[in-house]
């Protein structure tokens, strides 16, 4: 069985099981030494959510190395067999093993909150000329997978949050609670790398209500 770590959509059990529907041992674990960061154009939001391509709200949330933070993930094991479907999902990422410590008790103390250490696989930040070379064999493969869609540089450091993602995002962290949901909150960032979500939700006028939003989110629809 294959471990995998999710920070962003896959705060959802549904909608990892969207993909893996048969994933073992859902669970909440913290993953320290790194940050989520909205710093890649989704191109999901091109292809199937009607984004458009000319806006600064493109964003999916990846991560980076961050040594004084911590993120509350979700992991669960899968056959490499259906972990081939969530590589094809998470395709313009780089996948990295990572540490993770077991949430035993949120909100208890230090010493109660950390199980035993463990690992997992999880997506974490590229590089677009990498990504030509190493993912895609073909500028022909590049084509099917981005240019049809999108031609500009997948990695940027001025763009925005998709704003159904975003609040998809949240409502996940939220089902996790409230502790999880502040994680998520103050461990995000921005492409800018210096502005986290809880002061972006202060400024988004379009999002103080994604508690409410209707998503339609979805990676197996074109909703």
């Amino acid at each position: 069985m294959i471990s995998v770590v999710g920070y962003g959509s896959l705060l959802s059990e549904a909608s990892a099981r969207q993909t893996v529907p048969a994933l073992q041992n859902f669970r909440l674990v913290r993953v320290p030494g790194y940050r989520r960061i909205f710093n890649k154009v989704g191109v999901v939001f091109l292809s199937r959510h009607g984004a458009d391509p000319s806006s600064r709200e493109l964003a999916s949330c990846s991560t980076e190395p961050d040594d004084h933070c911590e993120i509350i993930c979700s992991q669960f094991e899968c056959t490499p067999e259906d972990f081939v479907e969530l590589y094809e999902r998470e395709h313009r990422f780089r996948w990295v093993e990572v540490e993770t410590l077991r949430c035993n008790s949120l909100g208890s103390d230090s010493s109660q909150r950390r199980g035993a250490k463990t690992s997992g696989r999880m997506c974490t930040g590229y590089d677009d000329m990498e990504y030509r070379l190493n993912k895609c064999i073909t500028p022909a493969e590049y084509e099917l997978r981005v240019g049809r869609y999108y031609t500009g540089a997948l990695w940027r450091d001025d763009i925005l949050p998709f704003p159904r993602y975003l609040a998809f995002c949240l409502q996940a962290a939220s089902s996790q609670g409230e502790e999880v949901l502040d994680n998520f909150l103050d461990s995000s960032y921005l492409a800018d790398g210096v502005t986290n979500i809880r002061t972006y939700l202060q400024q988004s006028v379009e999002l103080q209500n994604w508690r409410s939003f209707d998503t339609g989110y979805s990676y197996r629809s074109g909703r």
